[in-house]
């Protein structure tokens, strides 16, 4: 009988129908980026640190190794002549302000390394007539494959660009 049921184990471990859940896709990791980040959008205070602030070993669960990298050493300034707010905006949501953004969609593209982020912005004093197409965010992230699944190497947005380049010109500047 041990034998039969260890046969009928190999047999399905053999032929993939035992097989693990499959490996999470790009969309994925930005999904959970977003999910594990949510708190940011509707509360001052949160589990942890805001993700500019993030330490080392958060961001790299997240992004790639050389946008980890450029993303902590552009927090690093020595001189009086410091930008005081990092790069100025919270690159999850193109904005100055994460709060008060809703309606996150997360979509595949048919580039396997880019996902398409969209979400609605906060009613913005001033922007009274705005529709609210007017006010969806639209963010494209750029993924790589890594040994530890996928992680953000970039993100652009119409309002600033690439994120990458936005960091790199805050270390140019210090």
């Amino acid at each position: 009988m041990r034998v039969g049921l260890f046969a009928i184990f190999l047999a399905l471990l053999m032929n993939g129908s035992w097989a693990s859940s499959p490996s999470p896709s790009a969309t994925d990791a930005v999904k959970k980026l977003y999910r594990d980040y949510s708190w940011e959008a509707t509360m001052i205070g949160g589990p942890g640190p805001w993700i500019g602030d993030a330490p080392k070993m958060v961001l790299e669960q997240y992004l790639d190794k050389d946008l980890a990298a450029i993303w902590l050493k552009s927090r690093t300034c020595t001189g009086s002549d410091c930008a005081v707010d990092w790069i100025g905006y919270d690159p999850l949501r193109d904005s100055m302000d994460p709060s008060g953004f809703y309606n996150v969609t997360v979509e595949a593209t048919n580039d396997q390394h880019v996902v398409k982020v969209e979400m609605s912005g906060p009613y913005v004093p001033g922007q009274i007539c705005k529709t609210e197409e007017d006010r969806r965010v639209r963010l494209t992230y750029s993924l790589q494959l890594t040994a530890l699944g996928w992680r953000i190497s970039d993100i652009q947005s119409a309002e600033h660009g690439s994120l990458k380049a936005a960091l790199l010109k805050a270390l140019s500047e210090h």
